[in-house]
């Protein structure tokens, strides 16, 4: 526990796209600029690496989600690519665009929990 908050509780309130330390402020600023400081608690959120390991995660995510059904239900050799590619390209990026914002607000809530702050 840190700062009497779980690991999981953490994890949620990053999700929700709120503080992990309070739950009570928004942690974001925009689509996915992290605030400086809570509002509410003035934890100073921007010193958490969110940068690469979001992208990574819901790439690996999203892919899984998309391809993998794709080739168990045979959707490769039913259709042609004309009509698959734009079909799957335009899922996976519509679905990475949705996904991206909370999967990066759950892994602020993993930093701050694990206290891996950047280097200044």
């Amino acid at each position: 526990m840190r700062d009497g908050v779980s690991l999981g509780k953490a994890l949620l309130r990053g999700l929700n796209r709120k503080c992990p330390c309070c739950g009570r402020a928004s942690a974001f600023r925009g689509y996915l600029k992290v605030v400086d400081a809570c509002p509410a608690c003035q934890t100073p959120l921007s010193l958490y690496p969110t940068d690469d390991g979001p992208a990574y995660i819901t790439i690996i995510l999203i892919g899984h989600i998309v391809i993998a059904p794709a080739f168990m239900f045979g959707f490769f050799y039913a259709y042609p690519a004309q009509v698959l590619v734009p079909v799957l390209v335009g899922g996976i990026g519509a679905l990475t665009l949705l996904a991206l914002p909370f999967i990066k607000g759950a892994f602020l809530g993993l930093m701050w929990y694990l206290g891996l702050k950047q280097a200044r």
